[in-house]
């Protein structure tokens, strides 16, 4: 009879662990969206802190 493991039946052992795979996306989701926001956000508080506006057609 031949050995279970030599017949290439077995699982392969994980590199990572689910729990740090999804840990490893929801951070690189959380990375992505605030490059996105940020920049947006400084334009914000640069507007509000200098006062400025946009002009108003009188």
């Amino acid at each position: 009879m031949a050995d279970p493991q030599s017949e290439g039946t077995t699982q392969p052992e994980h590199i990572l662990e689910v729990w740090v795979i999804l840990l490893l996306i929801l951070g690189t989701v959380a990375v992505m969206s605030f490059l996105l926001v940020c920049p947006a956000l400084s334009v914000i508080i640069y507007r509000v802190r200098t006062g400025s506006r946009t002009p108003q057609n009188s």
